[in-house]
């Protein structure tokens, strides 16, 4: 069957939103320009002001719009696993990140750019409140930590803040973190006992476990 132009049109748009953004992974929200989003979709630079207003505009749907495909596949496979397993999964994630992961960089570079625009400020507003409530959900539903809600912004917070002293200093991603992050979100997790020898080294870092996570 012949596409339709409404077909055509969405096949167009979503072609250069992919372009879009793995352009800002790969060079940095700022080098993104009509022409070489146009040249990665094998698409007429025309097409790019046909479908957007402006770059900036191509730029804020690309990124939320894969920002939003990642967060919410993990969050569907979280949930399809049940509540305690779900848990466990979201701490897998959360000690595997790194700064050479795709959706790593990208997030970061939204962060830069929503200081700059606030209808992407606002679309990640949107999307941390949508992971935080569902980590507060598995939290109750788990009965691990008597203030869910509470314990759901502390973990994004760590999780943030793990990402960007990734970045800082790549050597970290060597280091445990999913221990530390247990005792967070888990009142039930018992705390380690020091042992009496002086603290080992932190485990040489390993690389990146692979692209796509963020």
């Amino acid at each position: 069957m012949t596409p339709t132009a409404a077909e055509r049109g969405q096949e167009t748009r979503t072609r250069l939103l992919d372009a879009a953004a793995r352009l800002i992974v790969e060079e940095g929200w700022g080098a993104v320009t009509t022409r070489k989003v146009a040249d990665r979709a094998g698409l007429r630079p025309g097409l790019v002001h046909y479908h957007f207003h402006t770059v900036t505009d191509l730029l804020i749907d690309a990124s939320l719009e894969s920002a939003r495909r990642e967060v919410r596949g993990a969050l569907e496979a979280v949930r399809s696993t049940g509540a305690a397993a779900g848990l466990d999964l979201l701490l897998e994630a959360v000690a595997e990140y790194s700064p050479e992961d795709p959706g790593t960089i990208l997030f970061t570079e939204m962060l830069l750019a929503a200081r700059r625009h606030e209808r992407l400020r606002a679309g990640m507003a949107e999307l941390l409140r949508e992971w935080r409530t569902a980590v507060a959900d598995w939290l109750r539903a788990a009965g691990r930590c008597p203030d869910p809600e509470a314990t759901a912004v502390l973990l994004g917070a760590a999780l943030d803040s793990l990402v960007l002293h990734r970045m800082i200093d790549p050597e970290l991603v060597g280091v445990p973190v999913s221990g530390p992050l247990r005792r967070l979100v888990d009142a039930s997790a018992p705390t380690p006992t020091p042992s009496a020898g002086p603290p080992e080294s932190p485990a040489a870092p390993t690389g990146p476990p692979g692209g796509g996570g963020g």
